[in-house]
């Protein structure tokens, strides 16, 4: 007797903890992923490797775009995300990127957004920086 109320307790612990697994998956998988950036390589160079944050946006030729979705949240400082674009051209020195400042940035959870990618550059170096596209 005690042999099968011992299985029969192991069976409801493994069923609860099953329940307790698929419940905090679910929110996962049914919520969030509302979120689209399409970016517009204004620059006039081809961009390689570019990210932003987290988030890998790939290759970027000259004056083209590329989309990136499902994404679960951005965070924005006013009208751009408060992280920059990183991005590699070939020929050219980049200095590393600048901690952001996250002061009176807003998290999104839905939407779309469109930017532009700019280029700033100096004699040696160069740093891509947003824009909202127009």
């Amino acid at each position: 007797m005690k042999q099968v109320k011992s299985i029969v307790n192991k069976n409801v612990m493994l069923k609860v903890v099953l329940y307790i697994a698929i419940s905090l998956m679910l929110p996962s998988w049914s919520l969030g992923q509302n979120i689209k950036v399409i970016a517009f390589n204004k620059t006039a160079y081809d961009l390689d490797s570019v990210s932003f944050y987290q988030h890998y946006l790939g290759n970027i030729p000259k004056d083209s775009a590329v989309v990136l979705s499902n994404l679960n949240e951005i965070v924005m400082l006013g009208d751009v995300p408060l992280h920059r674009p990183f991005g590699i051209i070939d020929g050219k020195n980049r200095p590393l990127n600048l901690l952001e400042c996250g002061t009176k940035s807003k998290t999104k959870k839905e939407g779309v957004f469109m930017f532009d990618i700019l280029i700033y550059e100096t004699a040696n170096e160069y740093r891509l920086y947003w824009r909202k596209h127009e």
